[in-house]
């Protein structure tokens, strides 16, 4: 204030026509200066209370959330191989089976089957169980070595497959007590075939021709068939799946038992009837294959004439496209001649495979498979013991209506 006093009278005095002095200039802007600066600094320093000011908190600068590392994500699993279906099933089977049979594997060839399955030969008794099937395959090696088997057809109906085959092989060992020959040896056979739903075989019913192979070898004075060729590869025929189709498919089976039917009747118009006028005949009682209706007719005639009393017991009948299998055990009496065979007035009950083709409702082709040394044994032409038989086939077949043993089906005809 007193600073402030002392400019306000420099001033007043220098209003009042006083000259200032020389410096007083000066002097007067110095104390201005001095007067305006401790007035600025103290108005800044009252204006804070006598105090410095204070300065707000400093919110510290928020961290940056640090983002925690992704998961690590573990594999997921696989999910598991869909189920092979019962068609895979049945055709790594047949290829298993093939390469343990064409490769003398016994076990390989086994290991198709169920642990309980049953081989039922035609003639002869049945093996029962896996490791017997094992041992009987080894059996037969050491009787024709060589052996070389293939597909000719393959027909697949669900769980059922019939298959064609032709065996080639040389008869090295005994054979219903002959002596090995080193001959060569084939024929064509059938075996139809059920599988379990895991895909293993639960029975085998096997038309093999042993009767052929005895001819083969000379211990039979029969003219002998023609060995077949191994085929390469099959073809394969597979049922229908739409139910209409299906129902197409077993008018196909009406057909073929309306034959079975007319042969038991004797009645020739209505066997004719059902044939095309091209039907060939792979079969029976015949060597080679007859050809056209008139050939028919003198099948009919001959059949009929040896068996008048023939009845065939269906057990079974497929229908596969345009086929008809119908498996059946024709119980009858030799009461006329058959073939170059004298009337033995001797019942038989031989099994059989009829395979019919069928077009438009007639039958086109037939073949016929069966053992043919079942019905000699039972006519008394040739004798197969039980000591001339595979071990594994020894014992008598258990009783059921698909049995194979000529013994059994005779007991069942008394």
């Amino acid at each position: 204030m007193q600073i402030h006093r002392q400019v306000h009278r420099q001033v007043h005095r220098n209003r009042s026509g006083i000259p200032f002095q020389r410096g007083a200039k000066f002097a007067f802007s110095s104390a201005v200066s001095h007067a305006l600066g401790f007035a600025l600094v103290a108005s800044g320093f009252l204006a804070c209370g006598g105090a410095e000011e204070a300065k707000p908190p400093v919110t510290p600068a928020p961290t940056a959330a640090v983002a925690p590392p992704p998961p690590v994500e573990t594999a997921k699993p696989e999910p598991p191989a869909p189920k092979p279906t019962l068609a895979e099933l049945q055709q790594s089977g047949l290829a298993n089976a093939l390469a343990g049979l064409n490769g003398h594997d016994p076990k390989k060839f086994a290991s198709v089957y169920a642990d309980d399955a049953v081989i039922s030969v035609a003639g002869l008794n049945e093996v029962n169980g896996r490791e017997a099937i094992a041992q009987n395959m080894t059996e037969w090696f050491d009787v024709f070595s060589k052996a070389k088997l293939g597909f000719s057809r393959v027909w697949v109906k669900g769980d059922t497959m019939v298959l064609e085959w032709v065996i080639n092989g040389t008869h090295h060992g005994e054979l219903f007590g002959v002596k090995g020959t080193e001959q060569p040896i084939g024929h064509y056979g059938l075996s139809i075939v059920s599988f379990s739903p895991d895909g293993k075989v639960q029975r085998e019913n096997r038309y093999g021709e042993l009767g052929a192979v005895m001819t083969q070898v000379g211990s039979a004075k029969a003219k002998a068939r023609p060995i077949p060729e191994v085929p390469p590869s099959p073809e394969t025929i597979v049922g229908k799946r739409e139910e209409r189709e299906q129902r197409e498919e077993e008018k196909n089976v009406d057909v073929a038992k309306a034959v079975l039917a007319s042969l038991e009747g004797k009645k020739e118009a209505d066997f004719v009837s059902l044939l095309a006028d091209d039907i060939a005949h792979d079969g029976l009682f015949h060597l080679e294959t007859t050809k056209g209706k008139d050939e028919a007719k003198k099948f009919w005639k001959s059949f009929t004439t040896a068996f008048p009393d023939a009845k065939f017991e269906v057990g079974r009948a497929l229908a596969v496209g345009d086929y008809a299998i119908v498996e059946s055990t024709l119980h009858a009496t030799q009461k006329g001649a058959l073939g170059q065979i004298a009337p033995t007035k001797k019942p038989v009950n031989v099994h059989l495979v009829d395979v019919f083709r069928i077009k438009d409702g007639k039958v086109s082709r037939a073949w016929t498979y069966q053992n043919s040394l079942e019905m000699q044994q039972q006519l008394g032409l040739f004798e197969v013991k039980t000591t001339n038989v595979p071990a594994s086939q020894t014992t008598p077949a258990k009783s059921d209506t698909k049995s194979t043993s000529a013994s059994a089906a005779g007991d069942k005809k008394k």
